[in-house]
């Protein structure tokens, strides 16, 4: 069976700096596959909640922005705004939080722009071409600054994720690529059951819900399902834990957020590569004000032109990395997932069956 290369920069071996091991990542790759003389350069990263210190560092981004500088591209370093109304809710909000941890025009040296504008809704709708059994998603709505971009390098974060239980390349381009709207499809997947026998009639969702779609009902919540966008950030404000997620709700956002990710990288027509930063690998994503703890010691960088290997070879080498002292993780395959109580490989199983990529890579060390 045809396997995908995937490049490592491996921490523990060799006496290359990080940088230097992300440069020769990307001459190895090479980036010259994907960016042509002239090309607009989206660099989409995560540029980490504010409070949050585990993102991927500044530092390497910037060399990734000075890799496709030299191949001839014109890069920018972008993201999209938050369904959830914390400090990336709008790009104004963005462009302070990220100024905060490090990412400028200035320390970048390119410019910094929020691709879906500055409330979160500036897309195109584009057409789910095909789907998989469960899946009835139609269209998704891709940030427009991604729309217009001719190619991409997605710099990931491999951490965990409370819906997913490892975020990676397929959650950058699968929800990370999308406008509010786009967002709130794959996420209505995903919404919180009220349990009112638990319900005390508080008001703390209602307060929670900037979008009006919770109200009290004779003392009990009640939510307006034609606007609620799915944010879920009412069940995190819930004193009482009276709305939960219901069974199989994280399985069905992985499987919409594939979908989500083919669409955005059909409109690239495989001009994309993926780095994913296996480093400061915490039990929840950077959009958390505190991800946790570290789980395992930091491995290295990976890159590849398949988001599905690099995903599935970060995973496996969480897996096998060592344990930070002092945590408690069980024996076996997807330690991640199993934090956060999910299969973390239904998304990248559903995303091979999508033909986005293939689960099966051989390492390079670089």
């Amino acid at each position: 069976m045809e396997v995908s290369e995937v490049l490592f920069f491996n921490y523990r071996r060799g006496a290359k700096t990080v940088y230097e091991g992300i440069d020769a990542l990307l001459q190895k790759l090479p980036l010259s596959e994907v960016v042509n003389k002239g090309d607009l350069v989206a660099i989409k990263a995560h540029m980490g909640e504010l409070g949050n210190v585990t993102h991927v560092r500044p530092g390497i981004v910037r060399e990734v922005v000075g890799a496709v500088k030299t191949a001839g591209g014109r890069p920018f370093v972008t993201d999209t705004t938050t369904l959830y109304p914390e400090a990336r809710w709008t790009a104004m909000e963005y462009l302070q939080t990220a100024a905060a941890n490090g990412f400028t025009g200035e320390s970048m040296g390119a410019p910094i722009i929020i691709a879906d504008g500055l409330l979160g809704y500036d897309g195109t709708q584009r057409s789910v071409s095909k789907r998989v059994d469960g899946c009835d998603l139609n269209e998704v709505e891709v940030a427009q600054a991604i729309v217009e971009s001719d190619a991409m390098v997605a710099v990931s974060h491999a951490k965990g994720h409370d819906l997913t239980g490892f975020g990676g390349a397929i959650k950058n381009l699968g929800m990370g690529c999308l406008t509010k709207r786009g967002k709130a499809t794959i996420h209505g997947v995903s919404v919180g059951e009220i349990d009112l026998g638990k319900c005390t009639g508080c008001g703390k969702c209602v307060e929670s819900c900037v979008y009006g779609a919770m109200r009290l009902e004779e003392g009990k919540a009640c939510r307006d399902v034609e606007k609620c966008v799915g944010c879920n950030w009412c069940l995190f404000a819930c004193p009482n834990e009276a709305i939960k997620l219901p069974d199989g709700a994280k399985e069905r956002f992985q499987l919409y957020l594939a979908h989500g990710a083919m669409t955005v990288l059909e409109k690239f027509g495989g001009r994309v590569c993926f780095i994913n930063v296996v480093q400061d690998v915490t039990p929840l994503c950077d959009c958390a004000t505190h991800a946790g703890n570290p789980v395992v010691a930091d491995v290295g960088i990976l890159a590849s032109l398949d988001p599905v290997a690099i995903d599935k070879a970060s995973l496996d080498l969480i897996d096998r990395a060592e344990l930070v002292p002092g945590v408690l993780a069980e024996e076996g395959p997807d330690r991640l997932g199993r934090i956060n109580r999910v299969d973390s490989t239904i998304q990248m199983c559903a995303a091979e069956k999508l033909g986005v990529g293939k689960l099966k890579y051989q390492i390079i060390e670089i």
